[in-house]
């Protein structure tokens, strides 16, 4: 093969590579890379309509390594929520649309599951009395397909507790708040709060 051969067929390799990143975003490039932006999974069809839930991401660090949670931000809009449109001892995306995403640059615990660096998604089990909390290795499937495939890549899963919030909360947002080396995720919608804590390893 000759040296413009060569390279000809070096280009089509990375032009394939380029346009399967794109279309996936940043859940095919390692974690030091992927704490970029939130990026939609084209590869899915309801990427392509108007969104009423258009995504959000949260950054912070866990001892001096950066940590990136991406996710779609629904709104209540008149509906009640828990035990309804994400009814109790059901799995729930955490959001809404592709599934929420956990990007770490090094190692960390989220509720006691411990998480070498890399990247998850993050699902959450809604009941009237404590939560359950799954993460999982897959995040190159759309948010609320979770087939027996998906669910072997399961890592661990933890109890987590909801509060009752004073005044309602109108779309789904996760914050954070520091306390010593703990960064607490708050999950907010309706009146309920879920603190989900993340610790170094």
């Amino acid at each position: 093969m000759s040296n413009r051969a060569k390279i000809g067929t070096g280009l089509a390799v990375f032009a394939i590579a380029a346009i399967a990143v794109v279309l996936r975003g940043v859940t095919l490039l390692p974690a030091s890379i992927a704490l970029g932006p939130c990026l939609k999974d084209w590869t899915a069809g309801p990427s392509w309509s108007p969104r009423q839930s258009p995504l959000a991401s949260v950054d912070f660090e866990v001892a001096g390594k950066p940590v990136r949670l991406c996710y779609g931000r629904p709104s209540a809009r008149g509906r009640v929520i828990f035990g309804v449109v994400a009814p109790y001892d059901s799995l729930w995306r955490t959001g809404a649309n592709e599934p929420t995403r956990l990007y770490t640059a090094g190692p960390i615990k989220i509720a006691g599951i411990s998480l070498p660096p890399g990247r998850y998604s993050v699902y959450t089990r809604p009941a009237q009395g404590p939560w359950t909390l799954f993460v999982n290795r897959s995040t190159l499937h759309w948010g609320n397909q979770l087939t027996t495939e998906v669910r072997s890549h399961e890592v661990g899963q933890a109890t987590v507790y909801p509060q009752h919030l004073a005044e309602h909360v109108e779309t789904f947002t996760i914050s954070t708040e520091t306390a010593g080396d703990t960064v607490n995720l708050l999950l907010d919608w309706e009146l309920t709060r879920v603190v989900v804590p993340i610790t170094p390893p």
